[in-house]
């Protein structure tokens, strides 16, 4: 089987270099449009169930692709990004500025620093993987599903998938609209695609990424 996972397209926060967790943004038109580059994309993924974080940007995606297959969309809180409490909508220099021992162990120890307000990157890794798996074992008779979910979570379940440690973890980037895709047996599992963004035409192409 596999498993798709889509990152959601630009919203202005994203244009704009804010840090955007858990608050409600919609897409933007550069954004609306990737993701219907995304819809078109999925007719060949044989997909047999779409799940999506029930955030916005994200449910606007995972509504666009049923729409155009024609399957229904199952929201769950386990995809949802990275809590960021305090910090939802300042900008990297505010946080190197305003908060900045929080910074300096963001950097320093990303998986066990919890955002003031917030949650850590271990707490986000725990609720994606096991998603993962659960949805794993209820669709072993399905050729593919599909996870629309956001930049920490995707990059958390990737890296637990590659036993990564946290120290690499800001070595790993993820653009928007991406497609990351594992492949799966129930015992097996392999990265077989990162951060594609082949699907997304020029116009809709992001300048700017956060």
């Amino acid at each position: 089987m596999n498993i798709f996972l889509v990152r959601h397209g630009e919203t202005e926060w994203n244009s704009l270099g804010r840090f955007q967790g858990q608050v409600d943004v919609t897409l933007n038109s550069r954004g609306i449009g990737q993701s219907l580059d995304i819809a078109k994309a999925s007719f060949t993924w044989s997909l047999g169930a779409i799940y999506t974080s029930p955030l916005i940007r994200t449910m606007q995606v995972a509504e666009e692709i049923g729409r155009q297959i024609g399957l229904p969309v199952i929201s769950d809180d386990r995809l949802m990004e990275l809590s960021l409490g305090e910090l939802e909508g300042i900008t990297g220099l505010e946080m190197r500025t305003n908060w900045a021992e929080v910074y300096d162990n963001w950097r320093n120890n990303p998986g066990h620093t919890v955002l003031p307000g917030g949650e850590s990157l271990s707490q986000l890794q725990k609720r994606g993987w096991d998603f993962l798996v659960e949805k794993e074992k209820e669709h072993q008779q399905d050729s593919a599903i599909l996870f629309v979910s956001h930049n920490f979570t995707i990059r958390c379940i990737i890296s637990y998938l590659l036993g990564m440690p946290w120290s690499h973890f800001h070595q790993t980037y993820l653009d928007l609209s991406s497609v990351c895709l594992i492949e799966t047996d129930g015992n097996t599992r392999r990265l077989k695609s990162y951060n594609s963004t082949s699907h997304i035409s020029y116009q809709n192409l992001s300048v700017t990424h956060g």
